[in-house]
């Protein structure tokens, strides 16, 4: 008989991830990977902001250390949309298969609207129509 084992790695403590405002003062606060988590794992999240994103990972649960903090990680340069209103900014933070916490990426999302003229859309149904017309009276061999 062969017997298939498979091995599971999880974190030993909990990691949480505290955002900051501009003025230095917390933002918000959330546990992102649990005491216990299956890793390597990956999460995008999501924030809206003006202004650079300045993110402090730090283990949630007590360790054997002193040293709780595992990092800090500046997102920028984020502008403001055209209107004034906050940017979205998509993060994605990932704990590797040596249990390492990262922040592996970050981009913002604009939406851009595009004006559209009627007369190009005309245009483009009749060229459509035109190029058809064409393809119906071609020879095979």
């Amino acid at each position: 008989k062969q017997w298939y084992q498979r091995r599971v790695a999880i974190t030993a403590g909990g990691i949480k991830l505290v955002w900051y405002n501009p003025d230095g003062s917390v933002g918000g606060d959330m546990e992102v990977f649990n005491k216990g988590h299956v890793f390597p794992f990956s999460k995008m999240l999501t924030f809206y902001r003006k202004e650079n994103l300045i993110l402090e990972a730090s283990y949630s649960n007590p360790i054997p250390h002193t040293q709780t903090v595992i990092g800090r990680f500046e997102v920028g340069p984020i502008k403001p949309a055209e209107d004034g209103s906050s940017t979205k900014v998509k993060v994605k933070v990932k704990v590797d298969i040596h249990s390492l916490f990262t922040v592996e990426s970050a981009h913002t999302v604009t939406k851009i609207q595009v004006p559209v003229e009627e007369e190009k859309k005309e245009e483009k149904k009749d060229g459509k129509k035109a190029e058809k017309k064409e393809g119906e009276n071609m020879e095979t061999e």
